[in-house]
């Protein structure tokens, strides 16, 4: 096949808390390399963070020579695509929306999954059903963290603050935090639903070393479906992403933004699937 030059894959740290930890990305990589080189383009990595200045941005950006951008943008917030824009590059996000904004993107539906978490849990008898939620703040979590408290009331449950357990993001501080929040608490919702499987599997240990047994005295459900999932003791309930078309979605759109242009903005997301294991107990009666 004849080359037709670079893309480049754009990994952006705002804090780095996300991006650092295990990143998403990496899972997909090998669906979003395989789909560039069957249009003859190969991927070029860029690196790019919060506290560059504009000027080294765009030398990033430049230097790279590429005719295109997928740009992972997790941690991403609108004002920071300012450096793309100027670049005059076609690019699509990734794992971020911007629902409110035009740019072309190709997301996980964080709605479509949460409502599935939350409703596979009442479908096993969970009624009292808490929440564990990052002390960082990104667009994915905020949209699940919505998503849950709007299928909570569909299905007529309450949600009590005290259900609610805030962790940072590392496994130490989810360990530590949701160990905090077990100390003196005489009662427990029967279910967790968290934000993703590094802090589901890892508020698991946390419960097992205070003594809770999973899923017999909690039951704890994730999002994404990282190999992590089957690691750990029980294996994790959990949402798939399906990373075999997830990155490459991003690249079909930016090949057909690169040889065709588009006069309006495409959004694009990406369905899930509940994937069942062993950290779920059915409660009967």
């Amino acid at each position: 096949m004849i080359n037709s030059g670079n893309i480049g894959f754009v990994v952006y740290k705002r804090e780095g808390n996300i991006v650092d930890e295990s990143p998403f990305f990496t899972y997909i990589l090998t669906g979003i390399t395989d789909s560039a080189m069957k249009y003859g383009y190969r991927l070029n990595f860029i690196y790019i963070n919060k506290g560059m200045t504009p000027e080294e941005q765009n030398h990033q950006i430049v230097s790279a020579n590429c005719k295109g951008l997928i740009i992972f943008a997790v941690e991403m917030r609108y004002d920071d695509l300012q450096a793309f824009k100027e670049s005059s590059l076609p690019f699509v996000i990734l794992d971020n929306s911007f629902q409110e904004n035009d740019v072309d993107a190709v997301a996980i539906n964080n709605v479509q999954g949460t409502s599935k978490a939350i409703r596979h849990l009442y479908d096993m008898g969970h009624r009292k059903i808490g929440y564990i939620k990052s002390k960082v703040e990104i667009n994915s979590f905020k949209e699940r963290y919505a998503a849950f408290a709007g299928e909570m009331v569909k299905l007529g449950l309450v949600f009590e603050q005290d259900a609610l357990v805030e962790v940072g993001y590392s496994e130490r501080e989810v360990k530590k935090d949701t160990l905090n929040y077990l100390k003196n608490r005489k009662k427990l919702p029967t279910a967790f639903f968290a934000e993703n499987d590094l802090i589901a599997c890892n508020a698991v240990l946390a419960f097992k070393e205070a003594g809770y047994k999973v899923p017999d005295d909690v039951s704890v459900i994730g999002f994404d479906d990282r190999p992590i999932c089957t690691m750990i003791e029980p294996q994790l309930t959990t949402i798939e992403v399906p990373k075999q078309i997830f990155g490459p979605t991003a690249v079909e759109l930016l090949i057909t933004k690169m040889d065709k242009g588009k006069e309006y903005s495409t959004k694009i997301e990406i369905g899930t699937k509940l994937v069942v294991r062993d950290s779920v107990k059915k409660i009967t009666g």
